[in-house]
């Protein structure tokens, strides 16, 4: 996560020039967080509208590493992180307190509507892989898609070649790409200046990939090289710890120059001042915790964020942190809809850890330090039966709805439907939306369609950890009861990351609901759902259009569609 100046203080002793060794080990957070940004390149930054899609990210991805390969390159591993350690528990509760404000802030300013963004923007669009200026985010934006790092995992896990060297590993990436490079020696590239504090070995080196560059032709890279082993024997620090003892003098003291810096960590002496500091520091390099005390079959492709819940079962306060969506700040977490389904999700783990799990610590929304929001899990004994009612539902919505992607926004609106009630309310979100949709009234800008869209991503997401952890569990050779296994059947339909709803799709998404006999469906399975059959059958009666006494000549401009935003009328009128 960085240690301060370091990167900085380093540079004049890091050398420009072709990468060598030419055998690479790449960070694979930071590849995907680099591939964002590159994508982002020339955006209005302020349009969600205008995020990258899944597919021009995992695109412009493979591209990225092709190009790499055709200048002489060799990829030898790509790490992903599976497993963070608990000592990170701090830093990321406070990212994510950052990603929630900054969403806050984006809601007040845009409380009226989304940005638009350029029609057709992300169509076909082609990235430049190696920009002279390098991205830069400022202002006040959306969160990234929620769902890019899981994308580009997919999309390595299926090409022909990166498959085999795509790994996601029981703990931090940077961990596992610096103990590659000790023992096979390499480069790696990465965004995270903790890397020069590893002990890389006599042949590791460390590029930053903002640091890249190519030549016009494309045929060569180079990149600023920091070469551990030749920065400890000009600064004549030890080549073992002399860069981990520099790091520590500036975390102890961010504000002091390089030069003090090398004298102090020459004679230790921050080490032998704050010795517990210092071990605790060291520790993270040294003998960092992995979650590897469950294994996992090298068949079973888990999301990191899956993996790290996988990994973290058998903890006393389990906890998962689930992916950032762009939902509004002023109602209910997009993720409380679909709590049910993480619920089963959990349950099964217990089935493999043979031990009960009481409650897994979700960490969604953030707005103040806490220990996430508690959401109870059902005993073993509730398993079947759970996974018994999920799968009826299930299959009665395949039945009745013919288009598979019709399955899944209905069975969305479902748990919308099932939440409102539970919770004493009226109108479900989802039937508001629908309703709209079926009037054309639809704006996408507005902040309604944007929270059901997000509630919808959830519900998807939940349906991918609760199939990847069945899978999991069947691995571990006690295998599935008859009622998993037909759930897990009715899942091997779920649609991949890319097709997923998005703010891009979202109207087309809702009309699938609409064509393919959703909303009949949805009148049969909400039968037990206090008014919501009469909400529903509102919907599906069209209203009657009054009579117009429209002129037939054909170049009268057509009437403006009527906006969900409040000051549009106030437009109109001025």
């Amino acid at each position: 996560m960085g240690i301060p100046h370091l990167r900085k203080h380093l540079e004049p002793y890091a050398q420009r020039g072709a990468i060598q060794p030419s055998s690479l080990v790449i960070d694979g957070p930071a590849l995907a967080y680099h591939i964002l940004n590159l994508c982002r390149i020339k955006t209005i930054k302020n349009s969600p509208f205008e995020q990258p899609t899944y597919e021009l990210l995992s695109r412009t991805t493979l591209e990225w590493l092709d190009r790499t390969r055709t200048c002489g390159l060799t990829i030898s591993r790509i790490f992903f992180d599976g497993y963070l350690p608990t000592s990170k528990t701090h830093e990321r509760t406070k990212r994510l307190m950052k990603t929630s404000k900054e969403l806050q802030g984006f809601h007040r300013k845009y409380v009226n509507g989304l940005t638009q963004g350029r029609p057709g923007w992300n169509s076909n669009r082609k990235v430049g892989l190696f920009p002279e200026a390098q991205p830069s985010q400022s202002g006040v934006s959306p969160p990234p898609p929620a769902f890019f790092v899981p994308s580009i995992i997919d999309t390595l896990r299926q090409s022909e070649h990166y498959a085999s060297l795509t790994t996601v590993v029981p703990g931090e990436a940077d961990v596992f790409c610096a103990q590659y490079v000790r023992e096979h020696g390499g480069t790696v590239l990465t965004s995270d200046s903790d890397l020069l504090v590893h002990n890389l070995g006599p042949n590791g080196s460390v590029v930053f990939f903002s640091d890249m560059e190519c030549n016009p032709a494309g045929t060569e890279i180079t990149g600023l090289q920091f070469k551990s082993a030749d920065i400890c024997e000009r600064l004549s620090l030890q080549p073992e710890d002399g860069l981990s003892c520099l790091a520590f003098e500036l975390v102890i003291d961010p504000h002091i120059t390089l030069e003090q810096a090398v004298s102090k960590a020459k004679s230790k002496y921050s080490v032998g001042a704050y010795p517990g500091a210092h071990k605790e520091f060291t520790e993270q390099y040294l003998s960092p915790e992995t979650g590897s005390q469950i294994p996992i079959e090298a068949s079973v492709m888990l999301d990191p964020r899956i993996s790290e819940i996988v990994l973290r079962c058998r903890d006393e306060k389990p906890a998962m942190y689930l992916p950032f969506l762009l939902d509004s700040p002023t109602r209910t977490s997009a993720w409380e809809s679909s709590k049910d389904i993480r619920q089963l999700a959990y349950a099964i783990l217990q089935t493999v850890t043979g031990s009960l799990i009481p409650t897994v610590a979700e960490f969604r929304r953030l707005d103040q330090p806490s220990a996430g929001t508690p959401v109870k899990v059902p005993p073993i004994s509730e398993v079947e039966m759970d996974a018994a009612v999920l799968e009826d539902v299930l299959s009665s919505i395949i039945k009745a709805v013919k288009n598979s992607k019709a399955v899944w926004m209905t069975l969305s609106v479902y748990q919308d439907v099932v939440m409102t009630t539970s919770q004493g309310k009226v109108q479900p979100l989802s039937l508001k939306v629908l309703q709209q949709a079926v009037d054309e009234k639809l704006d996408t800008t507005s902040w309604e369609p944007v929270h059901f869209l997000a509630q919808c991503q959830a519900t998807y997401y939940s349906l991918r950890m609760l199939q990847q952890i069945m899978q999991y569990a069947a691995s571990q050779g006690k295998g599935l009861s008859p009622a998993l296994k037909e759930l897990l059947d009715c899942l091997t339909k779920l649609p991949s990351l890319p097709d997923f709803p998005t703010i891009f799709n979202f109207p087309e998404m809702l009309q699938l609901i609409i064509d393919n006999k959703g909303l009949s469906c949805l009148t049969k399975i909400c039968a037990d759902q206090d008014d919501m059959v009469p909400q529903l059958e509102a919907i599906m009666q069209p209203k009657k259009q009054p009579k117009s006494n429209k002129r037939k000549n054909s170049q009268e401009p057509e009437a403006r569609p009527r906006s969900n935003n409040p000051f549009a009328l106030l437009d109109a009128e001025c």
